[in-house]
């Protein structure tokens, strides 16, 4: 996600530090890996400070609640499909991946860039935008934990279909087969950092600072993508960090009246 500061993004950062040395080798860790380091992630911004603190009542509770359960389905299912296919094999240490392997991430990327980029703007056209992806803008100011406050066809097709087909498709569809370290790095970096995207920092002069993505929050037909690549050639991108420059100089500005 695009406009980052280590103000906010430190915590992605440190649960990858700590969660990486024990990343799996063997695709039956997989999912407990994931679980447990999402889990992590959403108490080291919970517990981060200057944190903005989002209030959530029993309801957005429940529902955060059951899209994590629906995260965690869905990639038992993608687990048990891919693994039907022969798709992700075990190495013995992470020096057995292939170094081609490498380039597998770009190329999910790209696909998973430009499928979230027109799912988005598919759910904010009239009609579409007050039946589903309508419930996740409830939130102007975000937090991780309500990244997943969502309308379940939203969680599944959104956010899960787009990290979780690329790598799928590859193993079925093209017959080509990953080792368990690189799709776990990819899944578990995809959903961490739509994760830590909503996470929103109270910054100078008392300002909510976050990604790219929380511009689109507060903005609503901005940031459809992650990263601003269609975003800048559609006419649809703006930038947190312009939008901390120019609350800075409002402040200037203010101080110097």
């Amino acid at each position: 996600m695009g406009g980052n500061t280590l103000n906010h993004s430190w915590p992605k950062y440190l649960t990858f530090g700590l969660t990486l040395p024990f990343l799996p080798k063997v695709p039956s860790d997989m999912l407990a890996f994931m679980s447990g380091g999402l889990m992590l992630c959403l108490i080291i911004h919970h517990f981060a400070p200057r944190k903005v603190v989002v209030p959530i009542n029993l309801t957005d509770k429940m529902i955060i609640s059951s899209n994590l359960f629906l995260t965690g389905l869905s990639a038992s299912v993608f687990l048990r499909i891919a693994n039907s296919y022969d798709g992700i094999y075990g190495v013995q240490s992470y020096l057995d991946v292939p170094p081609k392997e490498l380039l597998y991430p770009l190329a999910w990327v790209t696909v998973e860039e430009t499928s979230f980029f027109l799912i988005h703007r598919f759910l904010h056209q009239p009609g579409i935008y007050d039946k589903c992806h309508k419930m996740h803008h409830k939130f102007k100011t975000t937090s991780a934990w309500t990244s997943f406050y969502s309308h379940p066809l939203d969680q599944l097709f959104a956010i899960l279909w787009t990290a979780l087909g690329p790598p799928l498709l590859q193993v079925t569809l093209l017959s080509t087969p990953a080792s368990a370290p690189i799709v776990t790095l990819w899944l578990f970096g995809a959903i961490i950092t739509f994760t830590s995207s909503h996470h929103t920092v109270i910054g100078a002069g008392g300002h909510a600072e976050g990604t790219d993505h929380l511009e689109h929050h507060q903005k609503f037909n901005v940031n459809f993508g992650n990263f601003g690549f269609y975003d800048q050639r559609a006419g649809s991108y703006a930038s947190a960090m312009e939008q901390r420059r120019k609350n800075k100089e409002k402040d200037a500005k203010a101080k110097s009246k």
